[in-house]
């Protein structure tokens, strides 16, 4: 088979992978072709401690892998059906390609893999997210570790302590050009992920680092096939966020914030693969007219954020459901949040709240001041 047919087959094969989804939910609308399993991947361990704590009790391995339980037992609970698989569930050292290995074997829809910052500078602080540059390394045109060279390499040095390394090696044309398109595949539900982690961690005391999202050459996201975030938690290196990371209320609320992006991206995942063919409309009693949205609403108003999700959905598209949201985009932000309803208050938002959860259960109340979309508590 000559280069030529070989790239095709690939792309075919990626072509397959990401329509057949769609293809089989408009067909069958029984069939589970959402969010089915999510790999939990806690950084470093065993032999690689990561981050220093403020003991040894405390490193970054021990405190990444609690919180990669917590997250996992919430999952589920909540999500009985969904596949929970850890690359680690004790103080083992796991080699990078061993945790790839992992999520392809049981076929992952989503992989997380968990971490605590660290840096020189004891006053860096914040939470970050990270998935796959779209730039390689050897671009010259821009340095992808600008920004982030010394979190790269700090991930990265896991190598070190790996028996054989040959597995490191320079890829293959072809084994570049797969990666591309599987990348291409992926990205969008890996932005997508990264922007719920951070929408849901970077929350006082908590807050961005940088630009929130980065994104990066790390080895462990180069060969996924499945769209894959690391997350950051925040700064063992910082002296007030190493107090939070040690304590188990805040490990849990750490948990229980990446849960809730979990929980956010899994509701339009599903949508997104597992709806029927035909749109759903509902009655008109089933949701009143003053949940429709004005042709020109207010600068502030109130509505309902049904999804968020990073392109924009065409008017009548299934995975809306027969409504029809507002795509709001913020500026910086990868995520088009999609908001039903134009509402004066938030009491009337909430009136209409239980009807809209019938179709999209993790709906929410916002409050909408031009383009920033703000949750209402």
């Amino acid at each position: 088979m000559t280069i030529k047919q070989r790239l095709f087959s690939i792309f075919l094969t990626v072509s397959v992978l990401v329509l057949v989804p769609y293809q089989v939910s408009g067909q069958n609308k029984d069939v589970n072709v959402g969010l089915r399993t999510v790999v939990i991947d806690p950084g470093h361990g065993g032999k690689d401690p990561g981050a220093p704590g403020p003991d040894r009790k405390h490193d970054e391995k021990h405190i990444v892998l609690n919180i990669s339980k917590l997250l996992g037992e919430k999952i589920k609970k909540e999500y009985p059906s969904v596949k929970v698989v850890y690359t680690r569930s004790g103080d083992t050292f796991p080699k990078l390609t061993d945790r790839v290995k992992i999520a392809h074997q049981n076929n992952a829809d989503l992989f997380i893999s968990i971490h605590c910052n660290s840096n020189k500078k004891t006053s860096s602080s914040g939470t970050s997210a990270h998935i796959l540059s779209r730039k390689d390394t050897k671009n010259p045109d821009r340095d992808l570790f600008d920004e982030n060279l010394e979190l790269t390499r700090l991930e990265n040095s896991v190598i070190e302590f790996e028996d054989d390394q040959s597995s490191y090696k320079d890829f293959s044309t072809e084994d570049q050009i797969f990666n591309t398109l599987l990348f291409h595949a992926n990205f969008e539900h890996s932005v997508m992920f990264a922007q719920l982690v951070v929408d849901n961690l970077a929350v006082k005391p908590f807050h961005k680092w940088g630009k929130g999202i980065h994104q990066n050459d790390f080895l462990l996201l180069k060969k996924m096939t499945c769209p894959a975030v690391l997350v950051e938690t925040a700064f063992l290196s910082n002296p007030n966020e190493r107090q939070l990371l040690v304590s188990d209320k805040w490990q849990s609320e750490i948990a229980d914030r990446l849960f809730n992006a979990f929980k956010e991206y899994k509701t339009i995942y599903d949508a997104s693969v597992s709806y029927s063919s035909e749109a759903y409309v509902p009655a008109e009693d089933e949701i009143s007219s003053s949940g429709k949205p004005d042709e020109t609403p207010a600068e502030e108003y109130f509505g309902i954020q049904i999804m968020g999700l990073g392109r924009l959905l065409s008017t009548g598209d299934p995975a809306l459901k027969g409504l029809d949201p507002r795509a709001v985009k913020s500026e910086g932000s990868n995520i088009y949040k999609y908001v039903y309803g134009t509402f004066s208050s938030s009491a009337d938002a909430s009136a209409q709240l239980a009807s809209v959860r019938n179709k999209f259960p993790e709906a929410f109340v916002v409050k909408v001041n031009g383009n920033e979309v703000t949750r209402v508590k």
